[in-house]
């Protein structure tokens, strides 16, 4: 009874429990593959990145490990937002959920930085939600 006690406290105190990494890198691979038909859905898709980067579910995997779950990124070197933040030509960016019908506004981004040994280091998020 006491060992309870202290779980759940230990809960409440640190927020409750969190998503696993797992999860929350599950959730971004579905927003990225669902379409954005409205501000709400972006917004969605917003938090749902913004959700990641809170977490640092990306921080530390490596290239090959970000790809298993996300998916490649296209190379920074093609998107000029990345050398504006100072990311490296070979650093990832996704563009999360493509545009549905009818929806003409922005999508998330969201740009992954790596170290020279190819472990993330760095990641950067376009908040489309308040």
């Amino acid at each position: 009874m006491g060992r309870a006690l202290v779980c759940a406290i230990l809960l409440v105190a640190c927020g409750g429990p969190s998503v696993p990494r797992a999860q929350l890198l599950a959730n971004l691979r579905d927003a990225m593959d669902a379409p954005v038909t409205s501000a709400e859905a972006a917004a969605r898709h917003s938090r749902t990145v913004q959700e990641v980067v809170d977490a640092d579910a990306l921080q530390g995997l490596r290239r090959f490990e970000v790809e298993e779950r996300i998916g490649r990124g296209d190379p920074c070197s093609r998107h000029p937002r990345c050398g504006e933040l100072g990311f490296d030509s070979d650093d990832w960016f996704y563009g999360v959920g493509g545009l549905g019908d009818g929806y003409a506004g922005p999508v998330p981004s969201l740009i992954v930085g790596f170290d020279h040994h190819g472990v993330v280091v760095r990641v950067w998020n376009l908040r489309l939600h308040e």
